[in-house]
């Protein structure tokens, strides 16, 4: 049943909308949307855009009711469908999360920030990883703040930065060329994974798996040794410069 709003575009214009909009050339097109149906769509759910908008209208200023020029936005977009521009928009334009969807961006950042440290950054003073718990306690102490819309990459340098402040941390690493046979591709595969972090990788038709990974120096005789126990010494392991 839809809530107390008013008709816009063949739609009632819920209270609760919200509006999301991107920049094409030098204009500006919006729209009204459900604030929580877009963002499962803008993560990749399937969920029909007749759904998510909350107006069936094109807007240069939403807020203001001030609609777009129809010929415009077709030159802009290549199209005359409000579905299509409206997917466009939804997927790349921006719009003001609420509190709790920004919340669990931030949390999901976070947490992917927080293994990739985990998995690629050593103790100097112990030659041991830090345990994903410390990390979180350091970013914690620390005053971390992460970015929902910043890559992981892009944010890591920064935040070690603040983090060596609290613990000490190296990024020494190396990089393996490793390759299983096939009948232990699968348990060998997840302990490359779960060591380092993968950055190329390529399946043969009969299973046998070969990837590049970089891991920190002080696991490195430590993988060597569990694969080779799992692979029956079948395992190749080599060091690229």
């Amino acid at each position: 049943m839809m809530g107390s709003g008013k008709k816009s575009g063949e739609k009632w214009l819920e209270l609760d909308a919200v509006v999301i909009g991107m920049k094409k050339g030098h204009l500006r097109f919006e729209l009204f949307v459900d604030p929580d149906l877009a963002f499962e769509y803008r993560r990749g759910a399937q969920i029909p855009i007749e759904e998510i908008l909350k107006s069936f209208d094109l807007y240069e200023d939403a807020k203001r009711g001030e609609k777009a020029s129809e010929d415009l936005a077709a030159e802009e977009f290549g199209t005359t469908d409000i579905f299509e521009m409206a997917s466009e928009i939804i997927k790349n334009g921006e719009f003001r999360l609420t509190h709790e969807q920004r919340n669990q961006l931030v949390h999901e950042k976070t947490e992917s920030i927080i293994e990739n440290i985990s998995k690629r950054a050593m103790n100097p003073q112990t030659g041991h990883p830090h345990p994903p718990d410390r990390i979180r306690q350091a970013m914690e102490e620390a005053k971390v703040t992460v970015d929902p819309f910043i890559k992981v990459d892009e944010q890591i340098p920064g935040i070690v930065k603040s983090l060596l402040v609290i613990i000490p941390i190296s990024f020494e690493s190396v990089k393996l060329q490793v390759t299983l046979p096939a009948a232990f591709s699968g348990k060998g595969y997840n302990m490359v994974a779960n060591t380092g972090v993968i950055k190329s990788e390529t399946w043969a038709q009969d299973g046998s798996w070969s990837g590049l990974v970089e891991i920190p120096a002080s696991k490195r005789q430590e993988l060597y040794d569990d694969l080779n126990k799992l692979c029956k010494g079948q395992v190749k392991i080599e060091t690229v410069r």
